[in-house]
């Protein structure tokens, strides 16, 4: 018996083509999982460092809003200023705290995607970001 003719080695290519046809589909599946989840994590850090600026822009006018009125109800301007430094050294304290919460809570493999490591670098990657977007 011959077991390599012409029908069995059309079988055996039709059956290697389909075979090599799902691998392919598999790793072209697989890596279109990855660039779109690599997507939805830079846009969810995006909204994050987005959202923490707008949070410490109103934080910034609230403590204006506040010394003001310190002020106009008749504190001492010592006493405004040592109210002044106590609120400067709590917003960098959240500051700091925010960019490390979001360097140590990144999932690990999309940590490369976070190029911060305070809030100076951390804002300078949201203006990028933003400047890429348009």
């Amino acid at each position: 018996m011959e077991f390599i003719n012409e029908e069995n080695l059309l079988g055996g290519i039709i059956i290697a083509s389909f075979l090599m046809g799902i691998v392919a589909c598999r790793f072209t599946t697989r890596l279109f999982e990855v660039s779109h989840a690599a997507r939805i994590a830079q846009s969810t850090i995006y909204s994050c460092l987005a959202m923490c600026a707008k949070i410490h822009e109103d934080m910034a006018f609230l403590m204006e809003l506040k010394h003001k009125y310190m002020r106009e109800s008749g504190m001492t301007s010592g006493e405004v200023f040592s109210f002044c430094e106590v609120d400067k050294k709590t917003i960098n304290n959240w500051k700091e705290s925010v960019v490390q919460r979001m360097i140590l809570l990144a999932p690990p493999s999309f940590s490369f995607m976070i190029k911060f490591s305070n809030w100076r670098e951390a804002m300078q990657q949201l203006k990028d970001m933003y400047d890429n977007k348009e």
